[in-house]
């Protein structure tokens, strides 16, 4: 990746939409817009832990895609980042997917929220199943606040679609109308 996105990269990088609803929840859609792949797998990491532009710039152009497809189903909404935890913020040096929603929020005018937090510490996800994903994340994100208004839940990457799920559990808590998902990339579910 060095510092910049290579052609072969941006070549590969072709929005299309999927989506699928959650095998626990089937009337909680989840929209997105790359397959995950080796070359989708390299510009989340250079986004995420190198904090490339131009990977940023892929990463929204995908959410946006995701988003506007989520739109034209539920209409207007508003938006609600996955937030890091709190360690990996810090090493980024930034709530990566804050800032993302931030960027989405101004090119497609819905209002963006920061309204979920950590409660408890989870383990890394990425080498747990399903159902070791759902025990690690069952009951770690809180809702801070009531918000008015259908809301649609933001993310770089589902696989199982856990973190998502824990966060629309931690906002409907509070009474907040969590209408669907919307990530970047879609990747195979685990089994």
């Amino acid at each position: 990746m060095g510092l910049s996105i290579c052609s072969l990269c941006r070549s590969q990088w072709h929005p299309h939409i999927f989506t699928r609803n959650s095998r626990s929840n089937p009337k909680f859609p989840i929209y997105s817009a790359i397959e995950y792949s080796p070359i989708a797998g390299k510009v989340l990491l250079a986004a995420k832990e190198n904090g490339l532009v131009q990977a940023d710039e892929l990463m929204i152009d995908a959410l946006k895609k995701s988003l506007s497809y989520c739109v034209k189903e539920h209409g207007i909404g508003m938006l609600i980042p996955i937030p890091s935890r709190p360690s990996i913020a810090r090493l980024r040096g930034r709530q990566f997917m804050c800032d993302l929603s931030e960027q989405l929020s101004k090119s497609c005018g819905l209002p963006t929220f920061e309204n979920l937090i950590h409660v408890r510490k989870v383990r890394d996800q990425s080498a747990l199943d399903t159902r070791a994903r759902v025990e690690n994340l069952a009951g770690a994100l809180k809702g801070l606040r009531y918000l008015s208004g259908k809301a649609f839940l933001i993310d770089d990457l589902v696989t199982t679609g856990a973190t998502l799920h824990e966060a629309a559990r931690a906002l409907r808590e509070l009474g907040i109308e969590v209408a669907a998902g919307v990530t970047a990339c879609v990747a195979e579910p685990l089994r």
